[in-house]
């Protein structure tokens, strides 16, 4: 699926530091429980669309009856309670963002501002969860989140590059690491490596470490680019 090669070949393992777009690696990383990557990320404008392009403050004035109505575009996308989570874990997000500064000084406080990075070689030693990711959902759980277990959050720092979870084989594993040069938003890094990544071999089977946090109902074949 081309939309699911774009995001782990210049999306999955990046360090994001703007509250908007870590809202919505949270709202994403929500919706595994229900839909698999590849779903997600064909849907994303749908997404983008119903949740206001993730703005937070837009987000928790939402008319939450308008949103779970019955035949509403957001139905056909998650379950009511997961559309409802995600109301209030806007509203709740505010708050933290009020008291850190920003959302992601709250992220990025559990792990020292640094990202964890885990030189992982098979597909099989991707974890699910992690000391950390229990340590954060417990805490989101406290201040009022809704369906942030420890396996949510997982596959949110993954996402978020929090964790780089690339296998070390893969060619995103050494551009997703942290880089002296960090002045630059986000969006310029992505797009930096997106240009590098073309002058790279492409043989290496990728996408395997983001099926592990799926559904094994829903599990995403091995991509593999020739």
């Amino acid at each position: 699926d081309p939309h699911y090669v774009t995001f782990h070949d210049e999306e999955w393992g990046v360090p994001v530091h703007d509250d908007r777009r870590l809202f919505e690696l949270l709202v994403l990383s929500g919706a595994l429980a229900e839909l698999s990557w590849p779903e997600i990320l064909k849907k994303r404008q749908i997404f983008r669309e119903i949740f206001t392009n993730f703005d937070l403050i837009a987000v928790s004035n939402i008319n939450e009856k308008k949103l779970v109505a019955s035949g509403s575009i957001a139905r056909s996308l998650l379950s009511e309670q997961k559309l409802r989570a995600v109301l209030e874990n806007a509203r709740q997000i505010v708050k933290i963002a009020d008291e850190f500064g920003s959302f992601s000084q709250y992220c990025w406080g559990f792990l020292n501002h640094k990202p964890i990075v885990s030189k992982i070689r098979y597909p099989r030693q991707v974890p699910v969860k992690s000391p950390k990711a229990d340590m954060m959902s417990k805490d989101m759980v406290r201040r009022g989140l809704r369906g942030v277990g420890p396996t949510v959050i997982y596959s949110f720092m993954q996402a978020a590059g929090l964790t780089n979870d690339h296998l070390v084989s893969c060619f995103r594993f050494k551009e997703c690491k942290p880089s002296p040069t960090l002045g630059t938003s986000d969006a310029n890094r992505v797009k930096t490596e997106a240009e590098r990544k073309t002058e790279e071999p492409r043989t290496k089977a990728h996408g395997e470490e983001m099926t592990v946090n799926s559904d094994p109902s829903m599990a995403i074949d091995t991509l593999t680019i020739s």
